[in-house]
């Protein structure tokens, strides 16, 4: 009788969690009471082509940026009424990433959400939490686009076929549902994915996960701990279970999802030679960019010292941009290095896609007894600004 009654309390307090960590409405029943379904074949393609089969829309082909968008403009459709999203593609490629876009009646501008991998199962996104599910919608679609910084843009799009949408009022299944696949789903690479769980997108999330494994623990820890009050070591026993049985499920949780974006990478590079592999890049922007400094830096020692500034300060693009100049001396220049008077006498420094040489007066200021320089294509005209590279060889002091 024990055993049943801790059996139950746990399972009780379980279930609250997981009510708790997909912040169901208490008073919303428990399946839709109304639904309006969008069948893959009345969306139109807007960039792209697709066209319509047994299954949905076929959608063939990328626009002129790699990204293709099906779009559809529902009728009298109040945001508040249906704020769970299903979807469901067929066939929806690792090297894509998915965006839920819409506009409202009040604003032109399109609203753009970050979906997980679709896979070939139905997923839910819980929108009522998004600030701009407002009102009424005037447009709803799905936007595909290769994954950012691992798929080359022209390698990524591959066809699918959309099979169609849903949009349900509030209930404890959708909310329920939005919750495993806010868990569970296959979400792309970020900075932070190797080392932790969960993501960081813009898109609309339940309550972590881990946070809500830890209550769960506690709760259990709590309800042997009375249930054993009497009996340590039945306890000690009880709480190493319990622990680790909560470090596996989160480890469990952590695999799937590197695996999951270990297939994007598999997809990109497994059917390729070493070599292959080595000139097959996502941002060939920045390769560009740090090939066309080594030709402007083709006479200057490698152990010149190089310091890098972009106008968005530190981002991944001018990480990866210094990476690829490897082996040269270069790291980034800091911000507030403006304000410094220690950069050393006959340094280089770069701009990254910036004029702020140009525009602002602090540089200005800065580079006044520097020497400007360039490659042989950009001496004259216009080529400084068409160079996504501007060099300075920084001198303190008239020379």
């Amino acid at each position: 009788m024990r055993r049943l009654a801790i059996a139950l309390a746990l399972l009780a307090s379980w279930i609250l969690v997981l009510l708790w960590a997909a912040r169901v409405d208490w008073r919303s029943p428990f399946s839709p009471e109304a639904e309006r379904e969008f069948p893959g074949t009345d969306f139109t393609a807007v960039f792209g082509s697709a066209s319509a089969v047994a299954e949905g829309l076929h959608v063939e082909s990328a626009g002129e940026d790699f990204a293709s968008l099906q779009s559809i403009a529902p009728s009298d459709l109040d945001a508040a009424d249906f704020p769970t999203l299903r979807y469901r593609f067929s066939g929806f490629p690792r090297t894509l990433e998915l965006s839920l876009v819409f506009r409202t009646a009040d604003d032109p501008d399109v609203v753009a959400i970050s979906l997980p991998w679709p896979g070939a199962s139905t997923r839910t996104v819980d929108l009522h939490r998004v600030p701009e599910w407002r009102g009424r919608i005037v447009e709803i679609g799905f936007a595909e686009f290769p994954t950012a910084q691992q798929v080359p843009p022209q390698e990524g799009f591959k066809p699918f076929v959309l099979v169609g949408a849903h949009l349900w009022s509030r209930s404890w299944r959708g909310d329920l549902a939005a919750l495993a696949t806010d868990w569970l789903g296959a979400w792309p690479w970020t900075q932070r994915s190797v080392h932790a769980l969960g993501r960081d997108t813009d898109a609309p999330r339940a309550r972590p996960i881990v946070l809500a494994v830890a209550i769960a623990a506690l709760l259990a820890l709590g309800i042997f701990a009375f249930a054993f009050r009497a009996r340590r070591r039945a306890f000690a026993w009880s709480a190493a279970v319990i622990v680790g049985v909560a470090w596996l499920a989160l480890d469990v949780v952590w695999q799937a999802g590197l695996w999951g974006r270990l297939q994007t990478t598999r997809a990109v590079y497994a059917q390729r030679t070493w070599v292959e592999r080595e000139h097959t890049v996502a941002d060939t922007d920045t390769v560009a960019a740090a090939e066309a400094l080594q030709t402007m830096l083709r006479d200057e020692p490698e152990s010149s010292r190089i310091l890098v500034y972009a106008d968005q300060g530190g981002g991944y693009e001018l990480l990866r941009f210094v990476w690829h100049l490897i082996p040269r001396n270069a790291a980034l220049l800091a911000y507030a290095s403006l304000y410094q008077s220690s950069l050393p006498d006959g340094c280089l420094i770069v701009f990254l896609d910036s004029d702020g040489w140009r525009t602002d007066s602090r540089w200005r200021d800065l580079l006044a007894h520097s020497d400007h320089l360039a490659s042989r294509t950009s001496i004259h005209g216009d080529g400084f600004d068409s160079e996504p590279v501007t060099v300075f060889r920084f001198h303190p002091h008239a020379h």
